[in-house]
């Protein structure tokens, strides 16, 4: 049985440094604690990116100094808020593959979990170049040699939520639909972070999730609601818990702080004007 807690969207700012009151360490601190008390028997602990909130140095050494008290094996991940070059530079022992992308695979009780990175400088919305979807073909075509089931994590969400967000999901998105597809590598999940929000389905036939994360979670907004801006809650905090045999795989969402205050519309100055993607 494999287990796998996945968390995402970490912001840990410098020591000492707080945004409108929320205090992403203390919030990481939680969630590592409740890891301590419900998990520690899990495989492994993928970071899936934005781990830092500004890419700053202080923030990837605040990080590690909570996270040593994971009684798990972790793999970390970067995301748009990361500084990929910064974080390698920190941390010479980083997953990275032969061109400097935060990337890699692992196989654990029969299931392949390729980390995907779609980071990319100075960039919102996630980037997958032809250099890394050809490492991903190759880590497919493993699979599917192996007939091992994939379990896929990458920052960025590909799929549409119907919401504003959807102006900085994964660009060209039916690039990863298309190489998934050629593989013929049994695809068993895909899960992403990035737009703080919790969802399930599927995307080109695929099963999706996405999860909402460490610093806040984003309300639905949807068309009808226009008028408004989309609104951002202090609560849940949250990582996600795979668990998966033989046959079946199943997403569990672990909440570790359940206030849903509604945060200062100041803390979002960006989500003012709501733009929807015009692709429908």
């Amino acid at each position: 049985m494999l287990k796998l807690v996945i968390m995402s969207d970490i912001h840990i700012l410098p020591p000492q440094e707080v945004k409108f009151g929320l205090d992403t360490a203390e919030r990481f601190e939680k969630a590592i604690a409740d890891v301590n008390e419900f998990y520690d028997d899990a495989d492994l602990c993928v970071y899936a990116g934005d781990i830092a909130d500004k890419g700053k140095i202080e923030s990837y050494q605040l990080f590690d100094k909570i996270r040593q008290n994971n009684p798990v094996k972790s793999l970390v991940m970067m995301g748009n808020h990361d500084d990929r070059d910064v974080y390698l530079d920190y941390d010479k022992d980083a997953m990275a593959d032969e061109n400097g992308f935060v990337q890699g695979a692992v196989e654990i009780k029969g299931y392949r979990i390729i980390m995907l990175d779609s980071s990319e400088p100075g960039r919102v919305e996630g980037i997958l170049c032809a250099t890394r979807l050809k490492w991903l073909a190759n880590q497919l075509a493993l699979a599917k040699a192996a007939q091992t089931p994939v379990i896929l994590i990458l920052h960025h969400n590909a799929n549409r939520l119907h919401m504003p967000v959807d102006t900085y999901r994964l660009t060209e998105s039916e690039n990863l639909a298309i190489t998934l597809k050629q593989s013929g590598a049994q695809i068993a999940q895909i899960i992403a972070g990035h737009c703080h929000i919790t969802t399930a389905g599927s995307w080109h036939g695929f099963p999706i999730a996405t999860l909402s994360g460490n610093q806040h979670r984003v309300g639905q907004y949807f068309k009808n609601m226009i008028n408004h801006q989309q609104p951002c809650y202090e609560g849940p905090a949250q990582f996600a818990v795979i668990i998966a045999d033989e046959t079946n795989l199943t997403v569990h969402f672990h909440n570790y702080v359940d206030r849903n205050i509604q945060l200062p519309n100041a803390m979002f100055p960006w989500k003012r004007n709501a733009v929807f993607e015009t692709k429908e």
